[in-house]
């Protein structure tokens, strides 16, 4: 129902998404992730349709989704730029959305109000941050918008709450499939509800997949390191660390490894430790050479 085809996007000269192609044609929970100014924003605002690209195109249903009405009444994008009407109550908010999303479930939203302890006499505008991102999942979650973007849900939230949130938007999900993309650079905490992640950086996607994938992408190896350094010479390094004299660990790609011409008797001499997604994110996204350690080193 999304196709993105070499989507690219440049900002007065500078570029936020380059080359971006992925496809996702059923019900599913994607985890986009990305490091702060990867492009997730840029993605998501090109998917709703708010954004024209400069190169490539974004399509929903098969269209292209810049000004285009079937985009707006299929894809409803939860962020924090959201513009209400500055003197409008959350009721009226609510009954505004209700009006222009077919599918909006009023009874849920004025149910997670009522959950969450908001009054539907507030405001918007007189709102914490924190309770303002919970009331613009509401409005999301209850439109049932075929295709659901959540741009940083959880930001501005206490720990309590986010917790909730991502049991809400599970069993929302499991009532009424459809599908929903979720950013964030914290995947650790999202891990329980996503189905495939949509992995960006730099404006561009590494990697799209299912969860059970990236929870093999990265090995960590220990060992001797006279056969540590056979590895580290013909494999990328992510990290590298040394334990005394007799032993070092390093993290490599488990598929360049398990390809490696190395003997079954230097094998067994290693011991290898899975790497989380979460680990695997962090190191795919860290800067090459010139880290804190080398930093102060120095």
């Amino acid at each position: 129902m999304i196709r993105c085809e070499s989507l690219t996007k440049f900002f007065n000269g500078t570029r936020a998404l380059e080359e971006c192609s992925f496809e996702i044609s059923g019900p599913s929970i994607t985890g986009v992730i990305g490091v702060n100014g990867a492009g997730k924003t840029t993605l998501f605002k090109s998917l709703a349709g708010f954004l024209k690209p400069s190169g490539g195109n974004a399509y929903v249903f098969d269209q292209p989704a810049f000004q285009n009405i079937i985009a707006a009444q299929n894809v409803i994008l939860v962020d924090e730029s959201m513009e209400f009407y500055p003197g409008a109550t959350l009721k009226e908010l609510i009954d505004s959305y209700s009006r222009f999303y077919r599918n909006f479930d009023v009874k849920l939203a004025m149910g997670l109000l009522k959950y969450f302890n908001l009054q539907q006499n507030a405001k918007y505008k007189t709102l914490s941050k924190g309770v303002r991102a919970t009331f613009r999942l509401i409005l999301g979650l209850s439109a049932r918008a075929p295709i659901t973007l959540l741009d940083e849900p959880a930001d501005g939230m206490d720990p309590g709450v986010r917790t909730d949130l991502y049991q809400l938007i599970l069993k929302d999900y499991v009532k009424a499939p459809r599908i929903i993309l979720i950013s964030s650079h914290y995947l650790g905490e999202m891990e329980p509800i996503l189905e495939d992640i949509l992995f960006i950086h730099e404006g561009k996607v590494l990697k799209h997949d299912g969860l059970e994938v990236f929870e093999s992408l990265l090995i960590a190896l220990q060992g001797p390191p006279d056969i540590i350094e056979l590895v580290e010479k013909r494999l990328k390094v992510y990290e590298g660390k040394n334990f005394g004299e007799g032993l070092r660990r390093i993290v490599v790609d488990k598929e360049a490894y398990e390809l490696l011409d190395l003997s079954e008797k230097l094998r067994s001499r290693l011991t290898l430790q899975g790497i989380s997604p979460e680990g695997s994110f962090t190191h795919l996204t860290r800067r090459e050479g010139g880290g804190i350690n080398e930093l102060y080193d120095s």
